[in-house]
C-alpha cells in the first residue's frame, strides 16, 4: 500500500513548486534558459501560452494541447508519466 501512495502528489506540493518555478523565471534565475522556456509558450503547438499543467507530473502546455495529449496519448510528452487529470492554471 505504500507504493500506491507514493505515486500521488499533494496538489499543493504541485502548485508551490509552479510558483517557485514560476518566481524564478522572473528574477531570471530559472535552471532552463529563456530560449527553453519560450515565454511561456506552449512547446507542442508554439501558437498558445500555457494553461494547464499535468497531474502528477507538473509539466505545463497549452489548454488545447493537454486536452489533446491526454485523449490522444494519455502521456505526457515530456516525461511520458501518465496523465490523470489536468489543472487549469489561470
Amino acid at each position: 500500500m505504500a507504493a500506491k501512495t507514493s505515486s500521488r502528489v499533494s496538489l499543493m506540493a504541485l502548485l508551490e513548486e509552479g510558483e517557485k518555478e514560476e518566481r524564478e523565471m522572473r528574477c531570471g534565475r530559472s535552471s532552463m534558459s529563456n530560449g527553453d522556456e519560450m515565454g511561456g509558450m506552449c512547446c507542442v503547438c508554439m501558437g498558445r501560452r500555457k494553461g494547464a499543467a499535468f497531474i502528477p507530473c507538473g509539466h505545463t502546455f497549452c489548454r488545447v494541447c493537454s486536452r489533446e495529449l491526454w485523449l490522444n496519448r494519455g502521456s505526457c510528452p515530456l516525461c511520458n508519466r501518465s496523465i490523470l487529470e489536468i489543472l487549469d492554471i489561470y
